[in-house]
């Protein structure tokens, strides 16, 4: 009966860890809430969470902070970049479906491709620009490279999320719960895969 008081069970371990995602999914959503700043809330999240899948965390919310503060710049200008290449990918490839054509169909496909890889770079980013100093521009090289290299995982993690987002609009409980803690949950996650490839380089 001792143990299960003790502080250092996987009880309390697991208790500990998913209150820590409670907290770092609100401070997301409070961060987020100017809009702009919501790419600076991502890569502190990922900055918490790479560190929570090696229990490295410590305080959440002075590390959640740190990881704000120094990544906000960068972080809205590749926001307004992610968003201005994105409204040209989908406009085009709405553009060539209209076509009705062989052609079109082919640069539709063409320009899916590219969103695709997007996708794959828009995944990755965030977590770079959480673990590694660099420039906006070494920063999206990066995260092409890598989510080219590694494209299982780019792969598994963007199911994930596509699943999370059908779960969250199909269900009210899983709306509830994905509301609450589903971006820390999906950061962990994708962190665990993050960690193995960061450690390759």
């Amino acid at each position: 009966m001792a143990g299960l008081f003790d502080i250092d069970n996987r009880f309390f371990r697991f208790a500990t860890k998913v209150m820590n995602l409670f907290l770092l999914n609100i401070l997301w959503i409070i961060f987020s809430l100017p809009i702009v700043t919501v790419g600076a809330a991502t890569s502190a999240v990922y900055y918490v969470s790479l560190k929570m899948v090696r229990n490295e965390e410590g305080y959440i919310i002075n590390s959640f902070w740190l990881a704000f503060r120094q990544n906000l710049k960068q972080s809205i200008i590749i926001e307004f970049v992610f968003l201005i290449v994105g409204i040209i990918l989908i406009w085009d490839i709405k553009y060539f479906l209209q076509m009705d054509n062989v052609w079109g169909y082919i640069f539709a496909a063409i320009f899916s491709i590219a969103l695709t890889i997007y996708v794959f770079m828009l995944i990755f980013t965030f977590p770079i620009l959480a673990k590694y100093s660099n420039t906006i521009y070494g920063t999206l090289k990066n995260a092409v490279i890598m989510s080219l290299t590694h494209l299982p995982a780019s792969i598994a993690i963007a199911v994930l999320l596509m699943v999370m987002l059908y779960g969250f609009y199909v269900s009210v409980p899983l709306m509830i719960i994905f509301s609450t803690i589903g971006v820390a949950i999906y950061a962990y996650f994708g962190s665990i895969l993050f960690r193995n490839i960061f450690e390759k380089y």
